[in-house]
């Protein structure tokens, strides 16, 4: 009994997984990848968020087998300037090369 208990805990992990739902570190780098790219793309230099936490996540009711994110992004707009935190919303979905992020809007608090 005790061994069954063990090899079943060691497969929730991997079960997790098979969800489709993305871990806050890969969250976390699909985001800040975006908004780098749109930074830059305004002249405003960007080099990584102070902080990012994970909300939680739902399956997306419009695009079945991809998940609605929410999270909290905290950053230094300008060099010198007071953080700021950004609640955002994005899709999540695996695609050919990996996990893709689509910005559904964020809010600063």
């Amino acid at each position: 009994m005790k061994r069954a208990l063990a090899v079943m805990a060691l497969c929730l992990p991997a079960l997790a997984g098979c969800s489709g739902e993305p871990s806050e570190s890969d969250m976390r780098a699909l985001v800040e990848g975006h908004t780098r790219k749109a930074l830059e793309r305004q002249g405003i230099p960007f080099r990584a968020f102070d902080g990012f936490r994970k909300q939680g996540c739902v399956d997306s009711k419009e695009k079945p087998g991809q998940h609605d994110c929410y999270y909290a992004a905290t950053f230094s707009p300008q060099p010198g300037q007071p953080q700021m935190t950004v609640n955002g919303k994005g899709r999540f979905f695996k695609g050919a090369k990996g996990m893709v992020f689509e910005d559904l809007g964020a809010q600063p608090r």
